[in-house]
């Protein structure tokens, strides 16, 4: 039995921080690139599943025809009951797979931007890391974990097993790095300069804090 199953769909979209909570828990993931690999294991052999973000778009089968396959095997998964954790473009497809509608917004979030936290009894603040265009309705029973007025759909539980943030708590210093490098004027919308985007870097480990807590929540259903 595998403990963790990573999809990654780009080089340059990584796992991010998981890969370091799975060591502190001492878990040992498979990174599976689902664009190039055939699938690793059978969803029956797996415990756990961790889907990461990546530049394509759930609604792109014709570009990307392995989205296909990668839908019917998160269904697959969810039946199943095991755990299933989607980041940015892994919580679109949840969002999918479960009913839900993506769709492109028209506008860009990007970089440290706050959001309203509701998985504790008192909604609180957090500065979360984003870099998304599209965003996604609440699919059928699904219960909203965090907000803003920006995109209100930011994270979602689904029955027991499911979780899904559109912002990237798994970001590292060096892919935040990266990213600052990468802002285009082009991209319009709530979106922070490079600047910017480096002077939040302290905002990363209340995030990665946020998300290692969660983490280890979820992988205990």
């Amino acid at each position: 039995m595998q403990d963790l199953l990573i999809i990654q769909h780009e080089n340059d979209t990584p796992p991010g921080t998981v890969l370091l909570w799975a060591k502190q828990q001492g878990l040992k993931p498979h990174v599976w690139n689902i664009a190039t690999e055939p699938a690793p294991f059978k969803p029956e052999d797996i415990k756990a599943l961790v889907i990461c973000g990546g530049t394509m778009d759930t609604f792109e089968e014709d570009k990307h025809p392995w989205l296909i396959d990668e839908k019917v095997f998160i269904k697959k998964c969810v039946k199943l009951g095991m755990p299933v954790f989607g980041l940015c473009l892994g919580s679109q497809l949840l969002a999918e797979v479960l009913g839900g509608r993506v769709y492109a917004a028209g506008k860009w979030e990007v970089g440290f931007v706050p959001v309203t936290m509701k998985d504790q009894t008192s909604p609180y603040t957090l500065n979360v890391f984003h870099w998304h265009q599209c965003t996604f309705d609440l699919p059928p029973g699904g219960e909203l974990m965090a907000t803003n007025d920006f995109f209100p759909n930011q994270a979602f539980r689904w029955g027991t097993n499911v979780v899904a943030t559109q912002f990237h708590p798994e970001s590292t210093l060096e892919w935040i790095h990266e990213c600052a490098d990468s802002v285009t004027p082009e991209q319009a919308g709530l979106v922070q300069t490079k600047k910017e985007m480096l002077e939040s870097i302290p905002l990363q480990q209340p995030m990665q804090d946020w998300f290692f807590k969660t983490l280890t929540q979820w992988y205990q259903v």
